[in-house]
């Protein structure tokens, strides 16, 4: 999953004290950042296996550092409390909630697709994951519907600045979907650098396409 995982981000942004997208984006993204960047360090390991059926012939069999259960609470934790030190102290609890909560949701949300390969508390002898991967039918429109849920939700509680405000967010969903398309459609990675390299890219893109949608939407003010 890629897209799906910003769902999260895109309808909290319609919450009070919620976090701005950007740091929304990064918290959703935040345990496979950790991910990549342990596979170039060759702590956590993945390969390509040409006969997994379906969507995504990646075999990610040893993440217990950031894809259990446990390993993403304790990073959600860290990255709340740390979201927590920059805001306003009126923000700090609501935000830090909110924070927490996207980083699990992507823990959630990857329960579904992925195959048996999320441990709860490290590298489990029983590992979880609902395998929709392998039904391309299914889950490809169930992450696009996700997402197109989410960014309605979005549009909805926000409103434009500026003239940008009409364009960023349409911009927004080219970049994402023509990235996740070449996820599902192009050629496996050829190496762990290429691998790491262009997700750590990808996941700076589009949190730089949150500080954008940020100056140029609002979130509309609730009637008291």
């Amino acid at each position: 999953m890629f897209i799906g995982h910003y769902a999260p981000a895109l309808a909290a942004r319609a919450l009070p004290n919620a976090p701005g997208l950007a740091a929304g984006f990064i918290a959703v993204q935040l345990i496979d950042v950790g991910f990549m960047t342990l596979t170039l360090l060759g702590i956590e390991k993945w390969a390509v296996n040409l006969t997994l059926p379906g969507l995504n012939p990646l075999d990610f069999y040893y993440m217990p550092y950031t894809h259990s259960l446990l390993a993403t609470a304790l990073w959600g934790l860290a990255f709340g409390l740390a979201y927590a030190l920059f805001v306003p102290a009126g923000k700090r609890l609501a935000g830090g909630i909110i924070i927490f909560a996207l980083v699990v949701s992507h823990w959630l949300l990857d329960l579904p697709v992925h195959r048996p390969d999320l441990g709860l508390i490290g590298d489990d002898a029983h590992k979880y994951g609902f395998s929709l991967w392998n039904w391309p039918l299914i889950a490809a429109p169930l992450e696009l519907a996700v997402f197109g849920g989410a960014m309605a939700i979005y549009i909805g509680a926000t409103r434009p600045r500026n003239w940008l405000g009409n364009i960023t967010p349409w911009i927004f969903v080219v970049v994402l979907v023509g990235a996740q398309v070449f996820n599902w459609l192009g050629a496996p990675p050829a190496s762990t650098v290429e691998f790491a390299s262009l997700g750590l890219l990808a996941y700076a893109v589009v949190a730089v396409l949150g500080l954008a949608m940020d100056a140029t939407r609002e979130v509309i003010p609730k009637e008291t």
